[in-house]
């Protein structure tokens, strides 16, 4: 199992957004976020907290691994 597949599977936030874990090593982790209107602010972008999420299982991705 992939990093990546451990933290949408461990991770509440992780799999309820979606995220997809492109690449994961010690130095880098690349997630993506899709874009879904369910997680957008009230102006019409990602909302803070959902890229919040994204930033906080990047950070852990590069830690696990």
């Amino acid at each position: 199992m992939s990093v990546g597949e451990m933290l949408v599977a461990t991770v509440p936030m992780a799999r309820t957004l979606n995220l997809e874990f492109l690449e994961t090593t010690a130095e880098r982790a690349v997630v993506r976020l899709p874009d879904q209107a369910d997680y957008h602010n009230h102006i019409g972008g990602p909302h803070a907290g959902a890229m919040f999420t994204l930033a906080e299982s990047a950070s852990g991705a590069i830690v696990i691994a």
